[in-house]
């Protein structure tokens, strides 16, 4: 681990492998920075909006219940990131044909012109993860990632 002086002393600058909390909190900030370099704008200025756009990338609609549970997010923060992205003409609401109770949240036409600038960010993050550590590397990485996020939350 290498350190920079600081006024309060040593500062360490790189992520010691003991610390796991501290690997997986840079790696997290390193994904969301480079992810939301260029994607970030005025009608999508958070990276959560970019989530609810990229669970809704294939194109059939979701319930809010199915995309907080995907996202992680509490049902009434998901409601406050649709509502932007539905005044921004980003996704739009429908009721669902075979359920009328379930509302569904699709893409708009503009919210899929957004979705292909993510999957282009995303693409150029792969491939920089690619460059850096080779595809078996990057592709065993990203499956150990996946894979730890669905792990279960110790204590509860």
């Amino acid at each position: 681990m290498t350190t920079s002086v600081s006024r309060g002393g040593a500062v360490p600058t790189t992520t010691s492998l003991d610390s796991v909390s501290e690997v997986l909190f840079r790696v997290g900030r390193w994904w969301t920075e480079a992810l939301s370099t260029g994607l970030l704008d005025a009608e999508v200025n958070g990276i959560e909006g970019w989530r609810v756009l990229g669970a809704l990338r294939d194109g059939n609609g979701l319930p809010m219940s199915d995309i907080a549970t995907a996202m992680s997010v509490a049902p009434p923060t998901l409601t406050r990131i649709v509502d932007k992205l539905v005044d921004g003409g980003l996704v739009v609401r429908r009721v669902d044909a075979t359920d009328r109770r379930r509302v569904l949240v699709y893409l708009s036409a503009k919210g899929k012109t957004k979705v292909r600038k993510l999957l282009r960010q995303e693409a150029s993050l792969r491939s920089a993860l690619v460059d850096e550590f080779g595809e078996d590397t990057a592709a065993a990485l990203l499956a150990t990632l996946a894979r730890l996020s669905e792990l279960p939350v110790p204590g509860r």
